[in-house]
């Protein structure tokens, strides 16, 4: 009996090991993709793009930290939360969670910025600086086609589609 005690504790012992080993590889591939040059296909921007537009225009209020929206209801995103949400609702779960990380993702953006958004493709991110310190954004941005924008702004606010705008403007990033 103490034989197969011991076999089953040491069973558990290297289980707790393997699983806690793995969530270790895996915060370092999260880390490592903050960085990386990621290049989507087109159509995975183009659904992000589309669920945030669906966001922006339902009535989604702006929530410091949110991630999800009943629409008119219950929930609501900030400016880096439906970017998050709508990578995520649209296949590629790598995206980060914050603006201070997710502007390390993805490559320079061609032909886009505050002032030239006639390059703009549908999922870019705009980052500004209304406040940061340290060369880091504090807002984003995601652009929808035809110079138009998707953000949630501040509180008492809900998430809306804007024109792409260059006050404050810091960098593009994209992910395609």
């Amino acid at each position: 009996m103490k034989l197969i005690f011991s076999l089953i504790l040491v069973i558990f012992t290297l289980f707790v090991s393997a699983n806690a080993n793995v969530e270790s590889q895996v915060d370092r591939l999260a880390q490592f993709g903050e960085s990386m040059n990621i290049t989507l296909s087109q159509s995975v921007c183009n659904a992000a793009a589309a669920k945030a537009e669906h966001y922006a225009t339902c009535g989604c209020p702006y929530v410091w930290g949110g991630t999800s929206c009943g629409c008119g209801g219950s929930g609501g995103m900030d400016c880096s939360g439906i970017v998050y949400t709508s990578f995520r609702e649209a296949g590629w779960t790598g995206i980060t969670r914050t603006t201070t990380t997710q502007y390390k993702q993805g490559t320079a953006c061609s032909g886009c910025s505050g002032s030239n958004t006639s390059g703009c493709k549908a999922g870019d991110l705009l980052f500004y600086c209304f406040g940061c310190s340290g060369g880091v954004p504090d807002h984003v941005i995601m652009a929808i086609g035809g110079n138009r924008a998707v953000q949630c702004p501040e509180p008492g606010q809900d998430c809306s589609v804007i024109d792409i705008y260059s006050e404050n403007y810091m960098l593009c990033r994209s992910m395609c």
